[in-house]
């Protein structure tokens, strides 16, 4: 679990906003204005906060809030979240500082719609957290989109036949319910973490919900090999997920690893194609090197 406690105590302030937005950051100046201009475009007629919970950057990202404040109209802080690497250490120290008791997660490299706030907020009427949905087609290009499968849009992911997660870069929680679980989990590392968090959250009794009108332009890596560390990462840690919670019911698909193993070899004339051909044998390629990779890590807690 976290190396950093989520502390519970309450946040103490006279005018408490309706929603904090904690946005995750790690050296994006130049890119995080986007999703600032983004975000002062919504149609949420509420109050809101956006809190940039600062892991450590080196960019100078202290250096321009006051000024983003005033360009974009915004009730914007930053606040230090350093002490350890990860998006999982920001969001929980972006949930311990938040204002308001419903705090909304989006990533400082996307683009969220004008009604992704007031989707959100009006889902959590009816459940604890709730996760948006993902449009990987508008800020990808074609050869990107032929590495990797999209999500299904519309409905909330799901993993091993087992319960429905919302994703860390879109949603929104009740402050309480996202405490009271202990927040992320920091020892996810590159993956995981989200499922983890969605799943803890309904195993300890909270309702899971979909707003479908709160959309993320979702920004896929420009990279092949990062993409591929990407998918070994996620790959991995689906392992660890599935050794965490088979006895709850994960169930591991029959046959995946031969299935794709079998794949990559009548396809390995895609390396010397092009390069949508190329880099999804490599993507294909390193999920199958990183499901291995966790199995041998995490088989004994299986």
């Amino acid at each position: 679990m976290s190396t950093d406690p989520v502390s519970t105590d309450p946040v103490s302030t006279e005018a408490r906003p309706e929603v904090s937005v904690v946005v995750p950051c790690f050296n994006v100046v130049g890119v995080v204005e986007q999703q600032l201009a983004a975000l002062a475009a919504q149609d949420f007629e509420g109050t809101f906060e956006v809190v940039l919970s600062d892991n450590g950057s080196s960019d100078g990202l202290a250096d321009h809030v006051e000024a983003w404040a005033q360009e974009y109209g915004l009730d914007l802080r930053r606040v230090d979240a350093a002490g350890v690497q990860g998006v999982s250490h920001a969001r929980n120290v972006g949930l311990r500082e938040a204002r308001a008791d419903l705090v909304a997660i989006c990533d400082a490299d996307d683009l969220v719609v004008p009604q992704w706030l007031r989707s959100l907020v009006e889902a959590t009427k009816e459940a604890d957290l709730v996760g948006g949905t993902m449009d990987v087609i508008t800020p990808n290009d074609a050869v990107r989109r032929t590495w990797r499968p999209g999500p299904t849009p519309g409905v909330l992911q799901t993993r091993f036949g087992f319960l429905p997660f919302a994703m860390g870069c879109n949603l929104a929680v009740r402050r309480d319910v996202a405490l009271a679980v202990g927040g992320w989990d920091e020892s996810y590392v590159a993956g995981g973490d989200d499922v983890d968090f969605s799943w803890r959250v309904q195993l300890a009794g909270y309702s899971i919900g979909l707003a479908a009108e709160a959309v993320v332009q979702y920004r896929y890596r420009s990279d092949l090999w990062g993409t591929a560390r990407q998918f070994r990462d996620y790959a991995r840690n689906e392992a660890r997920l599935l050794a965490q919670y088979r006895r709850h019911g994960a169930t591991p698909p029959a046959g995946v690893s031969v299935n794709d193993a079998k794949w990559l070899l009548r396809h390995v004339h895609h390396l010397v194609q092009g390069p949508g051909r190329r880099g999804r044998w490599v993507c294909r390629a390193a999920r199958l090197y990183g499901r291995e990779q966790g199995r041998r890590l995490y088989s004994a807690a299986a």
